[in-house]
């Protein structure tokens, strides 16, 4: 195995849209209807897509839900202040770039959020990164996979995947990528010092 290629959130950065939305504090109308009707939901692989922006996101669901713009967009910055770092995957991937590992990140991620994070150190041991919103591609979509191992020469293989969701897992896996499913995290760590063996078996969670 050369080549190691995050999912962002969930894997890098906490993510979890329960507890997200159970910790607004906002308009409870709101909440209501994010949690009955998916509101956000039905736009938001577009904001991650980049067909829609974040003004634009939040203005559609102001008018669907009667909802203020301003109190849409609290919600939306109450997302984004969410993704706060997992310092034991920062510690892992800090380790990998030692042990000489090429690391590369691919997110489904909007522009906005994105802009957010991408100055934190840990970017800066990423040899390559792929941002949904930047090219306008999501996971699971064939395409995005497809993109990442044409434009850094990555080999399938070669090359381990570790996303938080199964459905993102299982289309790596149809392009012959090996996987880890990082639904829980001691798992995952688990199963990413077996895949890598001795290079990494020091890591401790």
């Amino acid at each position: 195995m050369k080549n190691i290629i995050f999912d962002l959130g969930g894997v890098v950065v906490e993510w979890n849209g329960e507890r997200v939305i159970d910790s607004f504090k906002g308009n409870p109308t709101l909440i209501m209807n994010i949690k009955n009707k998916g509101f956000f939901k039905d736009y938001w692989t577009q904001f991650d897509k980049g067909i829609l922006g974040r003004e634009e996101l939040v203005n559609k669901v102001s008018v669907l839900t009667g909802i203020s713009a301003k109190e849409c967009d609290a919600f939306v910055e109450h997302v984004k202040r969410s993704l706060v770092p997992i310092p034991e995957t920062e510690a892992l991937i800090r380790l990998l770039s030692a042990q000489g590992y090429k690391l590369y990140c691919l997110s489904n991620m909007s522009l906005d959020f994105y802009e957010y994070l991408k100055t934190r150190e840990v970017f800066n041991y990423f040899d390559g990164q792929i941002i949904s919103a930047i090219e306008h591609m999501v996971k699971p979509d064939r395409e995005i996979y497809e993109l990442i191992l044409k434009r850094y020469h990555l080999k399938p293989e070669e090359s381990l995947f570790i996303d938080d969701l199964a459905a993102n897992v299982k289309a790596a896996q149809a392009l012959g990528i090996n996987t880890v499913h990082f639904s829980d995290k001691q798992k995952g760590y688990k199963e990413i010092r077996e895949r890598l063996g001795k290079k990494v078996s020091n890591f401790s969670s």
